[in-house]
C-alpha cells in the first residue's frame, strides 16, 4: 500500500504534468502541421489566417487539460495528502519558473538573436532547445493544473459542493481550500498519497503537528507561489484567509468545518461573481484617452528659403 501510494503521490507532482506537456506539444505540433497544409493550399499565395489557427490550439489545449483531469487520482484527499502534494507542487513551481526567468533574462540576447534569424537559418541544436523548452513549461503548467485540481479534491472532502467551488474561480477560490490545509477536519490513520522521500514525510508531519507550525508553513509557502502567481494573488489569499480565521474563530472551529458548504462557500462564489463584475464593468465604461497632437511649423525655414 505505501509503494501504491507513493506512485500516486507522484502522479500529482511529476507523471501527470510530464503526460500533458507531452499530449499538449503533440496536439499543438499536429494541429499546426496540418491546418498549414490545408490552409496552405486554400489560401495560397494569399497570407494564410491565423485567427482559425489560434482557435483550434486553445481547443486542443482546453481537451489536454480534460485528459489530465480524468485520469488523476480520485482517491480522498485527506488534510495530510494535501499540505504535501501542495507544498511540493508550490516549491516545484516556483523554483523551477524562478530559474528559467532568471536564464531567459541572462541569455536574452542570444535567444532573440536566434528568433531573428529562424526565418533564413536554424540550426538542430537551437531547434532542440525550443523544443525542450516549450515542453518545460507546458510541464509547469500541467503542474499548475494539477495542483488547482488538487485543491478542487481538497474542497470537495469538506462537502462544499462542485458548483459552489467552480462559480468561486478564480477569486474566491482560496477562500475554500484554504480552510482544508489549516484546519484539522478529522483524524486520518494513513494518508491516501504517501511521498516516498522521508525529508518530506517528515516535513509534513511537522507542518500539522501543531496549529502554529500550519500557519507559517502556510504563509511561506504562499509569498513563495507568489513568484509565478503573482503578488497580487498573494495578497488576495491572505485577505481571504484573514476573513476564514475571524470567520472560523467566531463560530468555532467544529461548527465552522460542519457550515462550511453553506453561508460560507455561498459568500466566496458572491465574493467572486462581484469582482468579476467589477473588474468587466471598470474595463466596459473605463474612458479612452487619446492625445492631441499639436504641430507647431516654424516660419524660420520659409523666410531663410525666402532670402535666398
Amino acid at each position: 500500500m505505501e509503494n501504491n501510494n507513493a506512485t500516486k503521490f507522484s502522479i500529482w507532482t511529476l507523471w501527470s504534468p510530464l503526460k500533458f506537456a507531452a499530449i499538449s506539444f503533440g496536439i499543438m505540433i499536429t494541429t499546426a502541421f496540418i491546418y498549414s497544409l490545408i490552409a496552405g493550399a486554400i489560401y495560397t499565395p494569399a497570407p494564410i489566417p491565423q485567427t482559425p489557427l489560434i482557435t483550434l490550439l486553445l481547443i486542443g489545449f482546453t481537451g489536454a487539460i480534460a485528459i489530465q483531469v480524468k485520469h488523476l487520482p480520485r482517491d480522498k484527499m485527506d488534510r495530510t495528502s494535501f499540505i504535501a502534494i501542495h507544498n511540493t507542487q508550490t516549491i516545484i513551481l516556483s523554483v523551477l519558473f524562478i530559474a528559467s526567468s532568471y536564464m531567459l533574462v541572462r541569455y536574452a540576447q542570444q535567444i532573440i538573436f536566434y528568433l531573428l534569424i529562424m526565418e533564413t537559418r536554424i540550426s538542430a541544436t537551437f531547434l532542440i532547445t525550443l523544443t525542450a523548452s516549450l515542453i518545460f513549461y507546458l510541464y509547469l503548467l500541467g503542474l499548475l493544473f494539477a495542483n488547482i485540481y488538487a485543491k478542487f479534491r481538497r474542497a470537495r472532502e469538506l462537502n462544499i459542493p462542485t458548483w459552489k467551488i467552480i462559480f468561486s474561480m478564480p477569486f474566491g477560490f482560496a477562500a475554500l481550500w484554504t480552510p482544508g490545509y489549516i484546519l484539522d477536519s478529522g483524524t486520518v490513520k494513513k494518508a491516501t498519497f504517501a511521498p516516498r522521500a522521508q525529508l518530506l514525510k517528515r516535513a509534513t508531519n511537522w507542518v500539522i503537528s501543531r496549529p502554529a507550525h500550519t500557519i507559517a508553513t502556510f504563509i511561506m509557502i504562499t509569498i513563495l507561489s507568489g513568484f509565478f502567481f503573482g503578488f497580487n494573488a498573494v495578497l488576495l489569499t491572505f485577505s481571504l484567509a484573514l476573513i476564514f480565521g475571524i470567520w472560523a474563530l467566531q463560530s468555532g472551529t467544529k461548527t465552522f468545518i460542519k457550515k462550511i458548504p453553506g453561508k460560507y462557500a455561498l459568500s466566496a462564489v458572491i465574493f467572486n461573481l462581484a469582482l468579476i463584475i467589477l473588474f468587466i464593468g471598470f474595463y466596459a465604461f473605463m474612458p479612452t484617452t487619446t492625445q492631441d497632437v499639436q504641430l507647431t511649423i516654424s516660419d524660420t525655414e520659409i523666410i531663410e528659403i525666402q532670402q535666398q
